[in-house]
């Protein structure tokens, strides 16, 4: 009985072991997907209510890891999970994002693959 105990444990410890490696060979393979968009956004009228809302609206979209909005620049910064969130849910979100009576229209998308 003790042999079939620490037999069991054995077995529990390596299994652990080798559940955690796969989980980071995982995160590896989910950070290899990363991407960066920067978008070109026409329509905003300031910093605080259309940039901010935009970039608040694109952080909360799930697979959006972050994002810069600028309004004296007229872009988006984005970096997100490629294999999550698509480019044309991305700009979906900007295009909905609703400030006043404000229409936001994307003119440019530059993307970089990391």
């Amino acid at each position: 009985m003790k042999l079939f105990i620490s037999f069991l444990t054995l077995f529990l410890v390596v299994s652990m072991s080798y559940s955690q490696e796969n989980e980071n060979d995982s995160l590896t393979s989910q950070e290899q997907k990363l991407s960066n968009a920067v978008m070109g956004i026409e329509g905003m009228a300031c910093q605080k209510g259309c940039a901010d809302k935009i970039a608040m609206n694109l952080t909360n979209t799930a697979g959006v890891i972050s994002a810069v909005v600028s309004y004296e620049t007229k872009e988006a910064v984005i970096k997100f999970k490629s294999d999550y969130v698509s480019v044309l849910a991305l700009k979906s979100v900007i295009t909905s994002t609703k400030v006043k009576e404000y229409v936001y229209t994307i003119n440019t998308v530059t993307l970089k693959n990391k």
